[in-house]
């Protein structure tokens, strides 16, 4: 049976009026840069922990627009172009911009600045072969965001629970915020979900993170605020449905529990290992759901 595309097309730009493929491809899909040159040499900013290194890429059509200096952008690999899985090598910065020349230089780092150890782990798998994507509108990162949630919510109505998804804002007459994404309930029973991603540079790690607000020193979530974890995998495998599950308890309560942060012990560490089947994280809510 044929698809009827142009009927998805107009519900999906029905809101916005009259809106072009083109418009709603520059919102959805980041524009791939060749690299021009790659020098992996490392060194240290003056006065700063951070380490990095530099490329420069040749301004066209394409990214015209979107060249100016503090523009950042991912680094990810050619197989990606060529239909493999999206994956995150390092992160990409432009410096400078010359115009008349048509070049931009730029640095690599990694979201661990500080730790010269993972850019040169980032170094080691990049290659002039592989590409600069930058995100022309801000849109690309909120899209995957909804798209994994709408995945988590399928995959547990499909294990037979109740999900509600928690407002994103709340007003102060009518209650306090969740700092939560979900309920989930089944036999009556209601616990609270977080639903997390992988770390983007190195995807053997969770990134349990949170933002620095009102209760929170630090940027780790706090082990009390949700009964449970779900990791998106997609950063490792490239199915959207892929997640791991696991308990919000510490490591030295429960075996199964994951680690605290080092110096706040009421949040959990914000990069601990995801793995499924590592006696911490499993491949279903069912799995950890039953745990005491």
């Amino acid at each position: 049976m044929e698809f009827n595309y142009k009927a998805l097309f107009e519900r999906l730009t029905k809101r916005y009026g009259d809106v072009t493929p083109q418009a709603l491809e520059s919102i959805l899909c980041p524009v791939l840069i060749p690299i021009k040159t790659l020098d992996k040499t490392i060194t240290k900013i003056s006065g700063q922990n951070h380490y990095r290194a530099s490329f420069t890429i040749s301004i066209d059509k394409e990214c015209e627009d979107l060249v100016a200096p503090g523009r950042t952008g991912k680094f990810v690999p050619q197989s990606y172009e060529k239909g493999g899985v999206w994956r995150e090598i390092a992160k990409g910065r432009f410096l400078s911009v010359d115009r008349q020349a048509g070049v931009v230089e730029g640095e690599i780092y990694t979201g661990s600045a500080s730790k010269k150890a993972e850019l040169e782990k980032a170094l080691s798998s990049l290659s002039q072969n592989d590409f600069l994507e930058v995100d022309q509108y801000g849109a690309s990162a909120k899209v995957l965001s909804g798209l994994v949630e709408y995945s988590l919510v399928q995959v547990l109505k499909e294990a037979g629970y109740k999900v509600r998804r928690m407002p994103e804002d709340m007003a102060k007459h009518i209650g306090g915020y969740a700092y939560f994404d979900f309920e989930v309930e089944k036999s009556g029973i209601v616990k609270k979900l977080e639903a997390k991603s992988l770390w983007g540079t190195n995807t053997k790690f969770a990134r349990l993170i949170h933002s620095l607000t009102d209760g929170y020193p630090t940027s780790s979530c706090k082990f009390a605020i949700q009964d449970f974890f779900a990791v998106s995998l997609f950063l490792r495998t490239g199915n959207i449905r892929d997640f791991a599950f696991a308990r919000s308890v510490p490591k030295d309560v429960k075996k199964y529990g994951l680690p605290r942060a080092e110096k706040f012990l009421e949040h959990v560490n914000q990069n601990p290992l995801c793995a499924v089947g590592d006696g911490t994280w499993f491949g279903s809510l069912d799995e950890v759901w039953k745990l005491a």
